[in-house]
């Protein structure tokens, strides 16, 4: 139940972010300054901000942005992880004791402390965001990716297709990869909200996207100085990642809920 209410939850704010820049007459990222600070009303469903953009569709804008930026991330680390994890659990050897040595490094140097390191060197952008979470952001994917690995490499049905002669690659596409897919699914999952909240964090300290792209996290750090006289500029794009945020959590919840059928 829970699973079903984070879904939909999700597929509601996509739909939002996706679909609101597109309807609005307005544009996310032009000022109008004679329309600056406007109240809610019939046009401005949530008013507009200090420089005169409609609320509503700057929150989507910068939403489709966050969103889209945060699972392309997750998608590198994701098959970066699975690769060298599964690699690691067949091998073992060399490749085993690199990963348990990027678990290390990756946890006395989170993405978070990396990128405020490198924005001393690289200018905000993609770039350097990239730069802070891809290099070690992988780690907690390989680490369930190589325990699944060794747990399925250990069962009865792959040691006696290895003794009639199966290849490591055919064991991967056909017998691991299926039953690795769940677990890696559902750290992939925690991984983009954890993420998400990461990214937004580095654009709200300026180490972001740069002006005029934004995302949530810009969206509250430009607020920041009218957080007392005009709240609501800071509380929407809060309340769009606090909501998010639920809705990823419910759908991991759901795959860990007691009874659950085990994957694969």
């Amino acid at each position: 139940m829970t699973g079903r209410a984070g879904t939909a939850l999700l597929a509601l704010i996509v739909l939002f972010c996706l679909l609101t820049p597109m309807l609005s007459g307005y544009d996310p990222h032009l000022p109008d300054l004679g329309h600056a600070l406007l109240p809610a009303s019939t046009e401005h469903w949530l008013g507009t901000d200090q420089l005169g953009r409609d609320l509503l569709t700057r929150t989507a804008a910068a939403g489709r942005t966050s969103l889209l930026f945060a699972l392309a991330i997750t998608a590198i680390t994701t098959i970066l992880g699975t690769l060298f994890g599964t690699v690691a659990g067949l091998a073992g050897g060399m490749p085993d004791r690199l990963l348990r040595l990027a678990a290390a490094m990756a946890l006395a140097l989170p993405g978070l402390t990396l990128a405020l390191a490198l924005a001393g060197v690289l200018p905000p952008g993609y770039v350097t965001v990239l730069a802070a979470l891809v290099p070690l952001g992988w780690v907690n994917c390989g680490l369930v990716a190589h325990t699944a690995t060794r747990r399925v490499a250990a069962s009865g049905y792959v040691l006696a297709a290895r003794a009639i002669g199966a290849s490591s690659l055919y064991l991967l596409r056909r017998t691991i990869g299926p039953h690795i897919a769940g677990p890696v699914l559902t750290v992939a999952t925690a991984d983009f909200a954890r993420t998400l909240i990461t990214v937004t964090s580095l654009s709200f300290l300026g180490i972001g996207l740069p002006p005029p792209e934004t995302d949530w996290g810009g969206m509250v750090s430009e607020a920041t100085p009218l957080l007392v006289a005009t709240p609501r500029l800071a509380m929407m794009p809060a309340l769009a990642l606090a909501l998010t945020g639920l809705a990823v959590a419910l759908v991991v919840d759901a795959r860990h809920e007691p009874g659950r059928p085990p994957e694969g």
